[in-house]
């Protein structure tokens, strides 16, 4: 077991920082009339603007109408202007991406792919999504529209924001054509050629990845969405360590943290710091969604040693909590924007969300 706490968590224990501010960057219902699917919001800075980006969709997941929105925000998140579309209608499904602001624009990639296909079945019998003639599109923004840089890689979806490795590639973490945990690695500086990495998962669901990358930018370590082991009831998040720069990545293990079924984020933040966005696996409801989590480590080893609360979903009338989940996050300036889906229509169970955004003060972490 892979040891992801370094020290131990009283999990049931755990509180807010002092001082989190919470903006809703778009509302489903309000702004459409009623509730849609939404998920995968991604948040960055760019020309001194916060801009959020997310999948929409008026019908069904993962389906052709679903579309890439972003919205931008001139006072740190306290407005948000009207959401429009990073792509023309394609007829594909252009679903949720990632950032990376440069000098030369705002850089978008994201998924597009022709529906679902039928689920595959692992080798050990569980069973995938099959996202039909996946590609990662490369999307650049110069202030005014956006520039189709065309794909940059086959089969792969990137989930986590780009970080660069020892040999100036950039990596992005994710997850490939079936569902499996994957990496793509940029050729040096070319952004528009990016090179897919897989994990042997073992015929385990170990997808929907996140990564650090060590100081020395030699190792790399994915930590991924667990969706079919599980451990005492729980499951643990599952992890694979690269000593090369991400150009291959070694066995799949279980870690001993308790992470839910659902999308982590891995960043760090100016002063060393890993961090890790989660949702916490409990007994008897081993893939909830209804508690966001971060855990800091101490800036050494891949790890984490403190936990706070980021938000928790209100009571449904049910009395179950409603879902927060799939987040991502951009520091600057000593606040830590996190961006993440909010349930919006209790009980439909479609991923029907609103696009929320959490502001926390990194010295309180």
């Amino acid at each position: 077991m892979f040891n992801l706490l370094k020290k131990d968590a009283d999990f049931s224990m755990l509180t807010r920082p002092a001082n989190v501010e919470y903006h809703r960057v778009f509302d489903t219902v309000r702004e459409t009339g009623s509730p849609h699917f939404l998920h995968g919001a991604a948040v960055t800075l760019w020309q001194n603007r916060l801009a959020v980006c997310f999948a929409f969709n008026r019908g069904e997941e993962n389906s052709a109408t679903e579309e890439l929105l972003i919205s931008f925000s001139d006072d740190r998140g306290m407005t948000w202007t009207k959401a429009e579309n990073i792509a023309a209608p394609s007829g594909r499904a252009d679903s949720h991406g990632v950032f990376l602001p440069r000098d030369d624009g705002l850089w978008c990639f994201a998924s597009s792919f022709n529906g679902l296909g039928e689920p595959p079945l692992s080798s050990k019998g569980h069973r995938l999504i099959h996202f039909k003639d996946l590609k990662m599109k490369a999307r650049r923004f110069d202030g005014v529209r956006w520039e189709d840089m065309g794909a940059a890689a086959e089969g792969f979806w990137p989930l986590g924001a780009p970080v660069r490795t020892a040999d100036g590639n950039w990596l992005l973490a994710g997850c490939d054509t079936r569902w499996y945990a994957a990496a793509a690695l940029s050729r040096g500086g070319d952004l528009t050629k990016w090179d897919v990495v897989k994990p042997d998962t073992d015929g385990e669901v170990f997808t929907e990845a996140g990564a650090w990358v060590s100081d020395d930018g030699g190792s790399v370590l994915l930590v991924m969405r667990n969706q079919s082991v599980l451990t005492d009831g729980r499951y643990h998040a599952a992890v694979s360590l690269s000593t090369d720069g991400g150009r291959s990545f070694g066995e799949c293990e279980i870690s001993d943290l308790p992470m839910a079924a659902v999308k982590p984020f891995c960043g760090r933040l100016s002063d060393g710091r890993y961090y890790l966005l989660f949702n916490e696996s409990i007994p008897g409801k081993p893939a909830a969604r209804d508690r966001l989590l971060i855990g800091i480590g101490n800036g050494g080893d891949f790890g984490l040693e403190r936990f706070y609360v980021v938000d928790e979903g209100y009571a449904a009338p049910s009395g179950r909590r409603l879902a927060l989940s799939y987040p991502y996050a951009y520091e600057h300036e000593g606040r830590l924007y996190i961006a993440y889906s909010y349930e919006s229509a209790p009980g439909m169970g479609r991923n029907h969300n609103d696009a929320m955004l959490a502001v926390l003060r990194t010295d309180e972490l």
